[in-house]
């Protein structure tokens, strides 16, 4: 199965292609590279990877389709090749996440393909799985709130949260050991830092783009397609709903 993914739920731009992944609807597709010669340029057959991450703040819009362009030309493959799109489904921007979902929708249901969505702290935690039996991923969600979920052995057992950093901490103190990973973790550095079992992983920036492929893959697996509804997964109103809701009536 090759399929295709979107992370824009945060400020880093992050997209991936990942070649013959799994087993169901495996594409029997001979990778071509756009630099290839006549003889040995090409990629090799088989499983691949080829992933992007343009950590350079919200410039998703701009920049999106062009690295989808490109992760496909170095994995050898065109749109019509992928069995599966995904997405990050939330929490996270949103206005990245809705522009993630459009795109992968548009370029699913344009070829006639199959899309599902990955919720973000999910595949954040499952990129440092095995690193410490209780994960924490992080994201600023403004407010003096944070998005976060407590995953233990690879399962969340809390979450998604968005609530305060006193919150997350207390959330967190019933474990001897815990990993604070994603985007944001480095705000907590102060305060982690004197905690006992309290760390935070020391590339937290990384996208998680490889772990949200093999999430999508064994979602599609289990669960099939997404409904074609599915919308992102904000965790609270918008501005704009929230100022619409204390209108008079």
């Amino acid at each position: 199965m090759n399929i295709l993914g979107v992370d824009c739920s945060g400020d880093i731009l992050s997209v991936g292609v990942g070649r013959s992944m799994g087993s169901q609807g495996s594409s029997p597709v001979t990778p071509k590279h756009p630099y290839r010669e006549e003889q040995g340029h090409s990629p090799a057959p088989g499983p691949g990877f080829v992933g992007v991450t343009v950590d350079a703040g919200f410039r998703h819009a701009e920049r999106l389709m062009g690295t989808v362009d490109f992760c496909l030309s170095e994995a050898g493959l065109s749109k019509t090749d992928i069995d599966l799109f995904a997405c990050a489904g939330g929490p996270g921007s949103f206005t990245g996440l809705r522009i993630a979902m459009a795109s992968i929708k548009g370029m699913a249901y344009g070829l006639g393909k199959p899309f599902v969505s990955v919720p973000s702290l999910d595949a954040m935690a499952a990129d440092w799985e095995g690193t410490s039996p209780v994960i924490v991923p992080v994201m600023d969600a403004k407010r003096s709130h944070f998005y976060f979920g407590v995953y233990e052995s690879g399962r969340l057992i809390s979450g998604p949260h968005d609530d305060t950093l006193e919150r997350m901490l207390a959330l967190a103190s019933g474990y001897s050991e815990v990993l604070f990973v994603g985007p944001d973790a480095e705000m907590l550095d102060s305060i982690i830092q004197d905690r006992t079992g309290f760390r935070r992983a020391e590339w937290s920036r990384r996208a998680p783009i490889a772990a949200l492929l093999s999430l999508a893959a064994s979602s599609f697996a289990e669960h099939g397609p997404a409904p074609a509804d599915e919308s992102p997964n904000y965790l609270r109103a918008s501005d704009a709903e929230e100022a619409s809701s204390r209108k008079p009536a």
